[in-house]
This record gives structure tokens, sequence and C-alpha cells, in this order.
């Protein structure tokens, strides 16, 4: 397993990252999980519903599916923590993350 490629305060490397998650948080989380369900086809839409409804948890679950996909190092409890103590660093990460593997090469 490997780690992020992107680190957990580099936000401000990319503005526009870094607006489009602190000005709407959830669009960030949306656009990821719209990349990761995308790619495994489970047409699930509890990425989008789990952040609106339960913040922490939710955008750990998404993490965790974003860990999933590109075989990422880490676990659940990390990533509620992660999310509830830095929540719009989490966000920005992880947005950027899923852009910059998902982008054609």
């Amino acid at each position: 397993m490997a780690d992020f490629d992107e680190p957990l305060c580099g936000c401000l490397q990319d503005m526009f990252s870094c607006l489009i998650v602190f000005c709407v948080p959830c669009g960030g989380l949306c656009i990821q999980a719209y990349a990761v369900d995308k790619a495994t086809q489970s047409g699930m839409v509890v990425p989008f519903l789990w952040p609106l409804l339960t913040c922490c948890i939710g955008a750990a679950v998404n993490r965790g599916q974003i860990r999933q996909k590109y075989h990422l190092e880490g676990s659940f409890i990390m990533d509620c923590l992660l999310s509830w103590l830095c929540g719009c660093c989490t966000t920005t990460q992880e947005y950027r993350e899923v852009m910059n593997r998902e982008r054609p090469k």
C-alpha cells in the first residue's frame, strides 16, 4: 500500500481546489465521490449523502473509498479523526488526489 501523493496541508498549492473546498465543501466531496463511483461502477449515492448527514463519519467513508480505490494506507479511525480535526484540509487533499489520478496522461 502507498500513501496519498498529495500532502495533507498542501491545499494552498492549488488555489482552484482550495476555493472549491472552502466555498462549497460538499461540492468537492461530490466530485470525488462521482470519480470513485464512476471507476468502480457501484452506482452508489451514499458518498453524496453521508457528508451531508453525518459530517466526519461520511467524510471518513468517502476517504476510505478513495484509499481503497488507489490502495492507500490508512484506517477508518484515522480518517474520522482527520475529517473531524482538519476537515477542509482532508477534503482538499482528497479532491487533489482524485483529480490528479483521474487526469488523462
